[in-house]
């Protein structure tokens, strides 16, 4: 069975977004952005992403440079949608799953592959988490507080136990955490 990582942002708060889903607490940090693209390309070989998110995700990486965008862009995408007819052909190698997306997610693991690694936005996040679907966290910490925003792990259940797999600070005050479930 394909993994499948959590790959996200968030606040020292625990936030994947800010107020009004603002995302300009992220802090920028070349080093942790080369050494996760490395290790992402090692592990997964294909994206899922939320229909929300979809049309900021696409406008922004077709549009950025360097080795994560060229990743992001020639990677397979799977789309998480109710509707049939969203456009996808603004962002390459997008793969509509439309339906419900845990079960859409739970075949997508089933198949053949390397992880799959969710980005957002925070409601599919937090629908994959709440389904125990997520098997690995990928968390960069930034340095910020906003003190409210979007959190994915509010409709956990109960409590769950991850095990570290590896930390490591940056010179920006960026952490990134990798968890197992």
């Amino acid at each position: 069975m394909r993994p499948l990582i959590v790959f996200s942002d968030l606040t020292l708060d625990g936030y994947m977004t800010g107020p009004g889903d603002d995302l300009g607490f992220m802090v920028d940090d070349p080093a942790l952005e080369a050494e996760s693209t490395g290790e992402l390309r090692n592990v997964a070989d294909a994206i899922v992403v939320g229909r929300k998110v979809f049309p900021e995700m696409s406008a922004y990486w077709t549009s950025a440079e360097g080795d994560l965008a060229h990743w992001m862009n020639t990677a397979p995408k799977h789309l998480l949608t109710t509707d049939p007819s969203v456009d996808t052909s603004a962002w390459g190698n997008t793969v509509l799953e439309v339906g419900d997306g845990i079960e859409r997610v739970r075949e997508l693991k089933a198949k053949q592959g390397g992880a799959l690694v969710v980005f957002g936005g925070t409601a599919t996040v937090r629908s994959l988490i709440a389904a125990d679907l997520v098997d690995q966290y990928w968390l960069k910490i930034n340095p910020v507080l906003t003190g409210a925003g979007g959190s994915p792990f509010t409709a956990l259940a109960g409590q769950r136990r991850l095990t570290l797999e590896s930390a490591r600070a940056y010179s920006s005050g960026t952490v990134l955490l990798v968890y197992t479930s």
